[in-house]
Order: structure tokens, then C-alpha cells, then sequence
């Protein structure tokens, strides 16, 4: 019988030997010690405290502590998964950051629940120190991240002259604030923030003093951004870029596509150095005199209707002001082919549906305005007394083959509509046409004549 009870118990360990080393999946609570989450080429595994190094392949974290922190290492080749699940860690106290990744591999964390995570002096909030990448998702829709970066620290990406690149961000509820001279996500002091991507998601993005929103911290450039999905805020702190470079940093390649809906805004200037550009450069000084921030121009071919960019004043209540301008999506989904032939029209009429039509002042300037289809229904609204809604047949030919029958012009003072048919009944493709509202007086005209085709005009 003994013998028997020998052979089974070394059964039992050899079949324990043999399972997997990332076949546990457990909760870790911080407040029990420092965790360490391994990745290598044996599997994954979790070491709290002075504890053993335990398989789990998807470690839950989750607790409270002011002591304690996570370090995510993943090897070359390897990554290291992770849930943030209701942890709450402030080592602002301590010199050292929240949660921090190392190696070489890749880091991928999910979000559960609201999680805080406040860092210590030259450390990013959620510190990126691993030479793949760090993705943060969000696949349950119910996860928060609150990310602060410490002095010299990222609110997510690089601490003190640490390099806050190769970021994805496909989900969650995310706020990340960067300490002085850090960026909100990116490059801590003097640290660059390149290779940021995100997709979904709402993410609100703040610069310390000197550090862009999204992209460079103090001195740092901000490159490769791109913004493809998801309501995001990026603002830059004093001197620093919505999106792209810290004070005297530069931004370049920039992308907004997809049904993204961004805001950016510049940061102020300090009576030294100038305000941040919405998307590009931080500002600087020459010769003692500030300079602002040099705007790039975003690469926004692959924004569609339901998208936008809407870019807001440096200083201004983002919330409550009205965006000095607005980028509308100029790519379009049509629920059937576009006719084939249409004419293309000049770059420069631009709008929701660029080059399909244009809202201009008495002086032919772009002006703000929203839109929405709903229904075969397109409903172009603009907060102003006068406005000219404008564009060229072909235009309306376009929007016709992509399911619009009907557009309604509203102003402030009256509001108008029309069938797409019956205007382009009325003339040729080449022909511009233009619905001109003067507080409650309305005027429809066509061509180079200005034929009146005010008759065609229904109801709203």
C-alpha cells in the first residue's frame, strides 16, 4: 500500500511537471507585496513579494496600496498579458512608478473596471520601458485607466528622458496626465513619443508644463501619431503641441482617419517660449521674442463622413467655447457604387463631404458648421445669421449615389430644403450652385447666370 501511495504522488508530480507553465489564471492583490510578471520562453509567470515565480498566463491584478508597484517584463519574442482590474496604486511617495514594463518583447494589458495609477518623482504613470510594444484594450467595454505621470514623467510612455514609443490604445475610458515636461501619452523629458496609434476608445490626453498631449515630452519630437477610431482630447501643456512635439519639439506624420472625433489644442505661451500648435510643433523663442508652434497638416484621407478635427485656441474652455475651426471627414462609405464620371472639383472647396460642397461667409470663407445623414436626409446646421451653402452639380450627383435625396440648410434666422433631383434637373454638372440664408431671407441660384431655382425649395 505504501509503495502504491509513492507511485501516485509521483504520478501527481510529474503530471503537474508536465502541464503548461501559463495554465493558472489568478488574482494578485497589490496590497500583499511588489508583483512581478514574467515572460519568457517556458510561459508566464507571477512572483509576489519574496514568493515563488507561479505559472499564470493571465493575471488578474486588482487592490489598493501607496507602497507596492507591477513590473511587466516580457522577453525578445514573448508577451506579457495582464489585467488592471480595480487596482488603485499612489507611490508618489516612493520615487518609483506605478506599473512599469521591461525586456525586449511586447506588453498587452487589459482593462477591468476603473483602475488609478499615480507615480513618483521622473516616472511615468504607466511607465513604458520595453523595447516592443505596450497595447491597452478595453475587450468588455467596462474599463477606466487613470494614468499620472510623476515630475519629468508621462502620464503613459517614457520617464525622465525615456522614450514613450510603439504605443497602442484600442479601448477603455483612458485619462492620462503627464507630470512637467512630460507628455500626456508619449515621451517623458526630453523624451520622443513616435509610433502612437489609437483606435478606439475615449481618451483624454494631457501635457504637463512643456510636454505635448499625444507625442513629445520637453524637447521631444512627436512622429508617426496616428488616430483612427474613438473620441480623443489631446491637450498641450504650456509650450507643448495638441499632438506632436514638446516645447521645441517637432511633430510630423500626423494621421486622423476612420470615424475618429478628436479635439486638440496648443498649449499656452509663457511670456518666453510660444503656444503649442493644435497638431505640430511645440513653441519656441527667437531672437527673445515667442514663437508658436508650427501647424502641420494632418493627413485626413481616410476620415470619413462621421468623423472630425476640431481644433480650439490655446487658453480656451474647450468645453463651453466653440473650436476656432473644424476638419470634417472627407471620405465617404456610400451604400452603392458612385456613378461613374463625376468631375472632380478644386481641393480647396472642402468640407464634410469635401469636394462635394462648402459652407462660406459673405467673403467666400469656410465657416464652422455640423452635418448629419439620417435616413437618405442630409442636414447641414450652421450657428450664424448668414451662410452660403455651395457647391457644383457634380457634388450633388455624388451625394445622390451615396444615398442622399434630400438636404436641409438651417441657420439661425431660417431653415431650407431641397430634393437632389430636382436640382439637377435644373443644369450640368459643371454648374455650381449656392442656397444663400441672410437672417430669414433665402435665396437659391444656379450657374454662372445665377438663374433663380428658389421654386424647387420645400419644406424642412
Amino acid at each position: 500500500m505504501k509503495g502504491r501511495i509513492i507511485v501516485s504522488t509521483l504520478l501527481a508530480l510529474l503530471l503537474l511537471v508536465s502541464m503548461p507553465m501559463s495554465a493558472l489564471a489568478a488574482t494578485w492583490d497589490i496590497s500583499k507585496g511588489d508583483i512581478t510578471v514574467n515572460a519568457e520562453s517556458g510561459g508566464q509567470t507571477v512572483r509576489q513579494g519574496g514568493g515563488a515565480a507561479v505559472p499564470d498566463s493571465a493575471p488578474v491584478i486588482t487592490g489598493t496600496s501607496k507602497e507596492n508597484n507591477v513590473t511587466i517584463n516580457a522577453e525578445s519574442g514573448q508577451t506579457a498579458s495582464v489585467t488592471l482590474s480595480g487596482v488603485n496604486i499612489d507611490v508618489r511617495d516612493k520615487g518609483k512608478a506605478a506599473v512599469s514594463t521591461t525586456g525586449e518583447g511586447n506588453v498587452s494589458i487589459e482593462l477591468n473596471g476603473g483602475s488609478t495609477l499615480r507615480s513618483g518623482y521622473e516616472h511615468a504613470g504607466l511607465e513604458k520601458n520595453n523595447g516592443g510594444s505596450l497595447t491597452i484594450g478595453d475587450e468588455d467595454n467596462n474599463g477606466k485607466l487613470k494614468s499620472e505621470g510623476g515630475k519629468y514623467g508621462a502620464g503613459i510612455g517614457g520617464g525622465d528622458q525615456g522614450h514613450g514609443s510603439d504605443i497602442t490604445i484600442t479601448g477603455g475610458e483612458i485619462k492620462a496626465t503627464g507630470g512637467e515636461r512630460g507628455a500626456g501619452i508619449g515621451g517623458g523629458n526630453k523624451g520622443n513619443g513616435d509610433n502612437i496609434a489609437i483606435s478606439g476608445g475615449e481618451v483624454e490626453a494631457t501635457g504637463g508644463v512643456h510636454g505635448a498631449g499625444i507625442g513629445g515630452g520637453q524637447w521631444g519630437k512627436g512622429n508617426n501619431i496616428t488616430i483612427s477610431g474613438g473620441e480623443v482630447k489631446a491637450t498641450g501643456g504650456v509650450n507643448g503641441a495638441g499632438i506632436g512635439g514638446g516645447l521645441l519639439g517637432k511633430g510630423k506624420d500626423i494621421t486622423v482617419s476612420g470615424d475618429a472625433k478628436l479635439k486638440v489644442q496648443g498649449g499656452v505661451e509663457d511670456g518666453f517660449d510660444g503656444a503649442g500648435a493644435g497638431i505640430g510643433d511645440g513653441g519656441r523663442n527667437a531672437y527673445g521674442s515667442p514663437i508658436p508652434g508650427a501647424e502641420v497638416e494632418p493627413d485626413t484621407s481616410g476620415l470619413t463622413t462621421a468623423g472630425r478635427i476640431e481644433y480650439y485656441a490655446p487658453g480656451a474652455d474647450m468645453e463651453n467655447d466653440k473650436p476656432t475651426s473644424i476638419t470634417f471627414g472627407t471620405s465617404s462609405q456610400p451604400e452603392k457604387p458612385i456613378e461613374p464620371a463625376v468631375p472632380e472639383q478644386p481641393e480647396a472647396e472642402r468640407g464634410m463631404d469635401a469636394p462635394l460642397y462648402r459652407v462660406t461667409d459673405k467673403d467666400g470663407r469656410d465657416i464652422v458648421y455640423t452635418a448629419e445623414r439620417k435616413d437618405g436626409v442630409l442636414t447641414v446646421n450652421v450657428d450664424e445669421d448668414f451662410a452660403i451653402l455651395t457647391g457644383r452639380l457634380s457634388g450633388i450627383r455624388t451625394l445622390k449615389a451615396q444615398g442622399v435625396e434630400k438636404i436641409i440648410f438651417v441657420t439661425k434666422g431660417a431653415a431650407s430644403a431641397f430634393l437632389l433631383s430636382d436640382l439637377l434637373e435644373k443644369g450640368e454638372s459643371g454648374d455650381t450652385y449656392k442656397l444663400t440664408h441672410d437672417g430669414k431671407a433665402v435665396t437659391f441660384t444656379l450657374g454662372e447666370k445665377m438663374t433663380d431655382v428658389s421654386a424647387i425649395l420645400t419644406k424642412p
